[in-house]
């Protein structure tokens, strides 16, 4: 979710930024038999905690 790609730390690790089309993305490309929408309202709905959004999706298979 940093604005500077280039500095990440913990805080930018453990968040997915739901309008940031890469990090949505990369998460998509862990549950490719899932719509992109599916992804991203994972993502409105359960916050930006990745660990959140992961257990989430993963429910959904």
């Amino acid at each position: 979710m940093s604005d500077n790609k280039t500095n990440v730390g913990q805080q930018d690790r453990i968040r997915i930024d739901a309008n940031d089309p890469a990090e949505v993305e990369y998460v998509h490309r862990q549950f490719p038999h899932l719509k992109h929408e599916q992804v991203v309202e994972a993502i409105k709905n359960k916050g930006p905690f990745r660990e959140d959004v992961i257990k989430y999706l993963q429910n959904l298979k």
